[in-house]
Parts: C-alpha cells; sequence; structure tokens
C-alpha cells in the first residue's frame, strides 16, 4: 500500500482552470483594447479588492477597481500583459486548504507607455483571484511596486 495517491485533477476540474485562465486573459487584454467593460466583465458585482497600496486587511469594492481600470486606461498608452504564468488550487496554505480550481495564482509583465514623455513603464505584478461557481471573480488581490511607475517615468528607477 502506497501512502501517495497517483490521482491527478479531473477532466472537469483541468477545464475549470482552463476556463479561469482564459477569462483572465480576456479580461487583460481589455487594456490593449482600451475597453474598460471587457476588463470588469469578469468581476462579481459583490467583488472585494485588496489594492497593490492596501495592507492585507483593507478591502475595496468593484467600484474602485473600475476607477482604477480606468485611471490607468485613460492615462496611459500601449499597455499589456506579457510573460504570463497562471496556477490552480492549493493543497497547502496558511489559511483553508483547498484543490479547487477556483483559487486561480497569476503572475506577468505590465507595461505601458507614458503619452506625455515617451517613457516605457513595465513591472512584474502578480494577482490572486478567487472565482464564483458562476465564473466571476469575487474576490481579488494584487501586488507589484506601484512606486516604480513614477520614477520610470521620471527616468530615475534603476532595476
Amino acid at each position: 500500500m502506497s501512502c501517495t495517491s497517483d490521482s491527478g485533477p479531473t477532466e472537469q476540474d483541468t477545464a475549470t482552470f482552463n476556463n479561469h485562465v482564459e477569462s483572465w486573459k480576456m479580461a487583460a487584454s481589455g487594456f490593449t483594447s482600451e475597453d474598460p467593460e471587457k476588463v470588469m466583465s469578469i468581476f462579481a458585482d459583490s467583488l472585494t479588492w485588496n489594492n497593490p497600496e492596501a495592507l492585507m486587511n483593507v478591502t475595496k469594492t468593484k467600484a474602485d477597481l473600475t476607477a482604477a481600470v480606468n485611471f490607468y486606461i485613460n492615462t496611459f498608452d500601449n499597455i499589456t500583459f506579457t510573460e504570463d504564468v497562471y496556477y490552480g488550487g492549493s493543497l497547502y496554505s496558511s489559511e483553508e486548504t483547498s484543490s479547487s480550481p477556483n483559487g486561480l495564482r497569476v503572475y506577468g509583465n505590465w507595461s505601458f507607455t507614458d503619452p506625455e514623455t515617451g517613457a516605457d513603464v513595465a513591472y512584474k505584478w502578480m494577482g490572486v483571484l478567487r472565482f464564483n461557481e458562476d465564473g466571476k471573480v469575487f474576490d481579488f488581490a494584487d501586488w507589484f511596486d506601484v512606486s516604480s511607475i513614477p520614477s520610470q517615468i521620471n527616468g530615475t528607477y534603476k532595476r
């Protein structure tokens, strides 16, 4: 008798994970096409969002995320998300363990151009999205160095 299990994810869980990945890719493409409704279409009305500037115990609403999305789309040009990698579920956690494909970790690089200076801005990013049974994101947290944006625009940022 073995103490390990050879069972992997079910076909249904794999399909759910792949659907969530495609949902995120579609939403991220809304930045490139300057379509905030496309970006926001994956988020539930009841969304809680932990934004990059906030401490872990601070959450905001869908309206707050919508305002942030509109700010980026209205302020910067050529917004793209690249080098993306996706992980679903978590069998090990400091919180509740789960093998559900409804939790999605996303890693990648955002880049854009500041139209006033012509400066190219880029940073690595991580997001954690939790999808409900309707395929909408009800909980979202993301992390990146927000403070690097002004210094990249001003040409003073050093990698």
